[in-house]
Order: structure tokens, then sequence, then C-alpha cells
């Protein structure tokens, strides 16, 4: 198998050059990294939904989308990539997509041994140390191969990453970014400097060859032709505006098995309006409230509401004790909401358990 070692290229190749290899029918490893950033979509993603547009266009990041699934990611200078094209019958390709994700990241987790950092796989697609995210790949079939992508960080702008996300409020843009803080690291951190990224690609390398039977592979004229003929087709206003996924909710994915959700609230619960009530809404019409809660492992660990004032007669401030360490199904939320209703003094919040209910288990 080839080993295509390209270093810093540009950024819309380090996409396209593994959909180049499937597209030319070629197995392949490829290791590079961005001369600068950009924003990538998974295949499913809904532009409008996922990225605040404005921002990146006033502050020149570029969007590709790739065509394979998986989640937008902010790609940099910091990230060191490794993309693996196989294909469909190559004898690798045993068992489940899951079990292969665990051999495909253990050269990464070696690299990272190297340098004094313990890392693990976590199921299906992280690798993490202590819990922390370092590494988030993903997978997909082009062209009858199947593609491997991963990275390894050594540097993250978690400011950045937030802001080019779409985010209904200033707020929860807020909560990605502190979740970011405290579920994700790097190498830089990790180890209190930066590493030389050639010296991490190195041992990468060599921990993939005693792997796969490599040799170098030579990044050729054809090879480099139909690279730039599909950056221009993942970098297309066409493909870049495929209608993705949309839910009821706004969900971010921090790593494997922790969310950042927006709900907002389904409906006014006002019966009429009222002189001295902030809430402009009317019973029955949408609220401009909502709640900001942190899932992991479907467990409710954080929550918050924010500009329910059709709900000030409620006591919305004690709904996170109620709520945190709740799971994300219907009976436990049932039962959290049950005992928090049954806390309040005036029993207002017991007329409206199923519009909370509704609110809370949003999908």
């Amino acid at each position: 198998m080839k080993l295509y070692r390209l270093g810093a290229i540009p950024w819309d190749e380090t996409q396209a050059v593994y959909h180049a290899l499937a597209q030319m029918r070629q197995e392949g490893l490829v290791l590079c990294r961005p001369l600068s950033r950009c924003v990538c979509l998974g295949l499913h993603d809904d532009l409008q939904q996922e990225l605040d547009q404005r921002y990146c266009q006033e502050n020149n990041i570029p969007l590709i989308r790739r065509d394979i699934g998986g989640g937008t990611v902010l790609l940099a200078e910091g990230q060191l990539f490794f993309q693996l094209v196989l294909r469909a019958t190559n004898p690798l390709l045993t068992g489940k997509r899951e079990q292969f994700f665990h051999r495909f990241l253990q050269p990464a987790i070696k690299t990272l041994a190297d340098f004094g950092i313990n890392a693990a796989v976590k199921l299906p697609a992280d690798i993490v140390v202590n819990g922390k995210k370092i590494s988030g790949n993903g997978a997909g079939d082009i062209n009858g191969f199947a593609v491997y992508t991963g990275n390894i960080l050594l540097a993250f702008d978690r400011t950045v990453m937030a802001n080019v996300l779409h985010a209904a409020s200033c707020r929860y843009r807020e909560w990605i970014k502190l979740s970011l803080e405290k579920y994700l690291t790097t190498m830089g951190e990790e180890l209190g400097y930066m590493p030389a990224i050639e010296a991490v690609e190195k041992k990468l390398a060599d921990h993939f060859a005693a792997w796969l039977e490599l040799e170098p592979g030579v990044y050729s004229e054809d090879m480099k032709e139909a690279t730039a003929s599909i950056a221009g087709y993942l970098t297309s206003q066409e493909f870049l505006h495929l209608p993705g996924k949309r839910s009821k909710i706004r969900q971010i994915k921090i790593n494997e098995g922790t969310y950042v959700r927006l709900h907002p609230f389904p409906q006014c619960i006002r019966s009429s309006l009222d002189g001295q009530s902030r809430c402009p809404g009317r019973f029955g019409r949408p609220c401009s409230g909502y709640g900001i809660m942190v899932v992991q492992n479907n467990r409710i660990i954080e929550f918050e509401s924010q500009g329910l004032s059709c709900l000030e007669n409620v006591n919305l401030q004690s709904l996170p004790q109620f709520l945190n360490g709740c799971y994300l199904q219907e009976l436990a939320v049932a039962q959290a909401l049950k005992k928090w209703t049954q806390n309040q003094e005036d029993g207002e919040a017991t007329l409206f358990l199923d519009i909370f209910s509704d609110w809370i288990l949003a999908r």
C-alpha cells in the first residue's frame, strides 16, 4: 500500500486528496496537514443550520463539504490528518466498522504514548485523554472504497470553533466554548509545550508502517489534477448547499457522548397579555425562551433556561437540581419534573407538565 506523506498542503487539498484516491480506485494512506484554516461540513450537515456564514466570510474562513459523514469541524494548522482508503474487499475490513476503528486508531494512540500522553479509544470513533477528546475521526464509503479519516490535535482554537457555528443566542455560544474547554484537549496542553509536528508525523508513519505494508507513494500530476478537480466540487455552492438533517433542537457534538443542546420552549403558556408581564406572547404561540443543556452519555449533566418570561411565576431556578443527573428518557424526565412541580409553592407548573416534558425531550 502506498504512503503519501504530503506535509502542509492547501486546506481544500487535505479533504479532496482521499476522495481522489477513491475515485481513482487506489488504496493508500495519506498523512497531511492544512496550510490554513477552513470549516468542513459532514455529508449530512445542513449549511444554514450549522454555520454562521457571516462570521466565516468576515474572517476569511472558507468552507468545504466532505463526501463522508461526521459533524462540522474547524480544520487548522495545528492538526495532523491521517486518511486511509481501502477497497471494500480488502481483508483488513473484517468485522463491524466500530471494530475496525479500534485498529485504525492504534497508531495514533501509540504516537501519543511516545510523547508521554496516555490516550484511549472512546467508541465508536474518538481518542480521549482523561475523558477529553484529542482526536476526532470519521468514516464513509466513496466509489466503492472504505474511507477512514482521523486527526491528532496539537493545538485548537475553541473561540473560533464556537464562532463559526450557528448559535441562536450568545449564551448558547458561550456554553459551546465552555464545553469545548472542558471536554477537549490538545498535545500542546497535555505536554505544556508545542511538539514539532514533523516529529509527530514521523512517529505516526512508523506506527502505521508496523501495521500496514507501506511503501512511499508519489503525489503524481494525475493525482494532483484529480484532487484539484474534486476540491472544486467539494467547495462548490451546489455541494455546500445540499439539504441536510434538521431537528427541532440545536445540538453540537463536543466528543463521543457529549452534546450541548438548545431547546426552544414549545409555546407561550400565558392565557392573555398582562400589562405587568414582560412576555410578548400569547397562549399557544411560539415562545422566544429556551433551555440549554449538556448531555453526556444520554444523561443531563448541566441545565439552564433563558428568556422564559411566560414562566415568571414558576421557580425555574430550582429546575436544574431536579434535571441534572437525570437520564434523557421519558420516564426519568417525567419523574424529575413531577418532583420539581411538587416543590413549587403555587402549583402553576403542574398545569403544564406535558409542555415541560415535550420541551426537555424534544429531538
